[in-house]
């Protein structure tokens, strides 16, 4: 029997995250707009590479609104599973004074994602850079803009990893609201 097609937009650390445990029982396609996977995640490093924080439980579901929407997925992968995550892939962690997570002093932001990155191609996940996500069509394929092209998919499931408007420079511009809004997706 044939593994299911996942196609993933967004190459970030949800994606990322998504498609290691996804690619263990499914066909995992990476889809990102930008010429590299993790811009965000390399710019942020450069401020200080937190990868998570040390809150649990009730500490942790009390900073995501609105209460509750987020319990089980949050009670199931909660911070101490982000740390076991990156162990796996022997990049050790530390706790900081501010009660952030940094990967241990010397590790930088770049080879992070590159043992991520490799981990991933190992796992047979495969990657469309430059591939703008811009809608769906009537029979519900995903298309998205390649050069001067527009090219569609089809997939099992898609997963939008996409951020918010948080960091236009790194390409979270939010942009994607409008297309979902237009589907009638709030």
């Amino acid at each position: 029997m044939s593994k299911k097609k996942i196609i993933i937009v967004g190459a970030g650390p949800a994606g990322l995250m998504a498609a290691d445990v996804l690619s263990e029982t499914h066909k995992v396609l990476i889809f990102d707009k930008e010429k590299t996977i993790g811009r965000k995640f390399l710019v942020a490093g450069k401020g200080g590479f937190n990868l998570t924080n040390q809150a649990t439980r009730d500490e942790l579901l009390s900073k995501y609104s609105p209460l509750g929407f987020l319990d089980e997925a949050l009670t199931t992968f909660d911070t101490q599973r982000v740390r076991d995550w990156l162990a796996i892939m022997d990049i050790p962690t530390f706790v900081g004074t501010s009660g952030r997570i940094f990967p241990e002093v010397g590790i930088k932001p770049s080879e992070v994602l590159t043992k991520i990155k490799n981990r991933l191609i190992t796992k047979g996940v495969e990657f469309r850079l430059k591939h703008e996500f811009i809608g769906f069509d009537a029979q519900r394929q995903i298309s998205f803009r390649f050069q001067d092209r527009e090219l569609k998919f089809k997939a099992n499931t898609v997963i939008f990893a996409l951020g918010g408007a948080s960091w236009p420079k790194t390409g979270s511009t939010g942009a994607w609201t409008t297309i979902f809004e237009q589907i009638g997706v709030k």
